[in-house]
């Protein structure tokens, strides 16, 4: 592979660039809790020094219609059902990937779910010593709306 125009390993004080697979996953909202927690306590999900890292992209409908081989067989409508996105960054490794599909597979609601993989490029910070920069949510009066509370659940 000709790595002349990767950003892998790209730098910067702060953090570096390591390349990933973005994998995004259409789901209909009543199956969408589920699948985060499957997907949380199947993968590590890093983001640095944090696991459970994904993220739920705005609310949204999903059209389709069944059609003859199809769980439904041919129904004939058009269905409209309300839906998000979960998205999730993993290490670009076929592996983890095979991991993750099983787990889409397995959990997810829908009998063909529609995901999509994407090569891209996440920083990992180093996570210097800045306690102290009055930027940090810890460091705010309004971190709670900012950086939200803790969540109860345990993996």
């Amino acid at each position: 592979m000709d790595r002349s125009n990767s950003l892998d390993g790209f730098e910067i004080p702060q953090a570096c660039l390591k390349r990933s697979w973005r994998v995004t996953v259409q789901c209909p909202l009543g199956g969408a809790a589920l699948l985060q927690q499957k997907l949380g306590a199947g993968l590590a999900l890093n983001q640095g020094a944090y696991d459970n890292c994904l993220y739920i992209r705005s609310y949204g409908k999903q059209t389709f219609r069944a059609l003859e081989g199809s769980h439904a067989g041919d129904e004939g409508t058009i269905q409209t059902t309300d839906c998000c996105e979960i998205v999730l960054s993993i290490p670009a490794n076929l592996d983890v990937l095979q991991d993750t599909l099983r787990i889409i597979f397995k959990y997810g609601v829908q009998e063909d779910p529609t995901v999509q993989i994407d090569e891209m490029w996440s920083s990992t910070s180093y996570y210097l010593d800045d306690k102290e920069n009055p930027n940090r949510y810890w460091n705010r009066s309004d971190s709670k709306e900012i950086h939200g509370e803790s969540s109860p659940e345990k993996y």
